[in-house]
């Protein structure tokens, strides 16, 4: 078996496992009587304390291997949900929550995009990415669903011992890989010196539309149908529309040498700014196949241009780079977000904007993508 497939596998099982409850999160601090502004302070702090856990992640991966965070980060996520379960409102508990599931993300998206640009080959990164877009949409496929009958019928202990077996599982295969010492030795004053000026704007811009997408679904629930299976059903409807297109769009990349991220990005200003017009469930969920399209089209896009520069560095090093600016730039967005108390749809109307300023900046995806500008003196 390929190492490609070996990490297909890998992100099938964890995709599922984390679907089953990850984006319930917001919306079990919701009903346990969290205040929109306390919900936007659990996510200011989840996002501080993954930029601080960034460096550490680098430092304990590379003496103890990634593949050991990762397992970690399954036990993490069970804790974190458990923790959840017997949370009290007060910014103590939030402040607590925060640590342990920024620990979690920390350890095992960077480790997740360090394997993932490891194996990923040179001449076929669009068609790889495309692999990793679908593998990772199938095992999420119909997680949420599941998740809320399992939490509706069952109760969380169960659910919480599901999560815990399937993460565990999913790091078999992950030790199977075969991963090739990388040649590329890459300093962090090279990456910051070459990173091109426009990849450095568009990743910080580009936060914008994650801080909308973390408070989508509290949005959905709050005014659109305030029940977990509806969001189940939303996230089934949206995969599917999601890994047709994601195949689809791959070859039209390869065929035209070129990435459509500016098509993507405005077909997506459309489709959010429906979104958050449309109020009746029906209307929503019939809008929510465009949408999957769309965003799976504009991620796998967004994906491929990061691995495809990525490609010009020591992979652990550049990841660590990308997600520290990443998650900087949401702590401080959310940091205004929680001072200045504006609402759910305002957020989401904020990262329509900054998707707009996108179109007019673009990625440059370097020597190892379609553009074939060429880097120097990187390593």
């Amino acid at each position: 078996m390929t190492n490609l497939k070996k990490y297909n596998i890998f992100i099938t099982i964890t995709s599922f496992a984390k679907l089953l409850v990850e984006i319930f999160i917001p919306l079990l601090l919701y009903t346990k009587g969290f205040t929109i502004k306390e919900i936007t302070l659990f996510l200011l702090i989840k996002y501080l304390f993954c930029t601080l856990f960034t460096p550490l992640t680098l430092y304990l991966g590379r003496k103890y291997k990634f593949t050991k965070l990762m397992f970690i980060s399954s036990i993490l996520f069970s804790i974190t949900y458990i923790y959840i379960n017997f949370l009290k409102r007060n910014v103590l508990s939030l402040i607590i929550l925060g640590i342990i599931y920024a620990l979690y993300l920390s350890f095992y998206w960077i480790g997740r995009h360090i394997y993932a640009l490891t194996i990923i080959e040179d001449k076929k990164i669009t068609d790889n990415t495309t692999l990793y877009q679908i593998f990772t949409t199938l095992g999420g496929l119909f997680g949420t669903f599941l998740g809320a009958k399992i939490l509706n019928h069952m109760g969380y202990k169960i659910l919480t011992i599901i999560i815990l077996f399937l993460m565990t599982l999913s790091i078999i295969p992950l030790i199977k890989i075969d991963t090739k010492t990388n040649t590329i030795k890459t300093k962090l004053k090279t990456i910051i010196q070459t990173y091109p000026k426009r990849n450095y704007l568009f990743t910080v811009v580009d936060q914008l539309k994650y801080t909308g997408l973390s408070v989508l679904p509290l949005y959905i629930y709050l005014n659109i149908k305030k029940e977990f299976n509806y969001l189940g059903i939303v996230n089934i409807i949206c995969g599917i529309g999601s890994i047709i297109y994601i195949y689809f769009i791959s070859k039209k990349m390869d065929k035209n040498k070129k990435d459509y991220l500016k098509l993507s990005l405005i077909l997506y200003i459309v489709i959010l700014t429906l979104k958050i017009t449309i109020t009746d469930p029906k209307l929503f969920l019939i809008l929510t196949f465009p949408d999957g399209i769309i965003k799976a089209s504009l991620d796998t896009i967004i994906l491929r241009n990061t691995y495809a520069y990525g490609k010009n560095y020591s992979p652990d090093i550049y990841i660590c780079f990308i997600e520290f600016i990443s998650n900087l730039t949401r702590t401080i967005l959310f940091i205004l977000i929680y001072i200045t108390n504006i609402s759910l749809k305002q957020i989401i109307i904020i990262s329509i904007i900054g998707t707009l300023l996108n179109t007019l900046i673009g990625f440059d995806d370097g020597k190892y993508g379609y553009k074939k500008d060429t880097l120097t003196n990187v390593s």
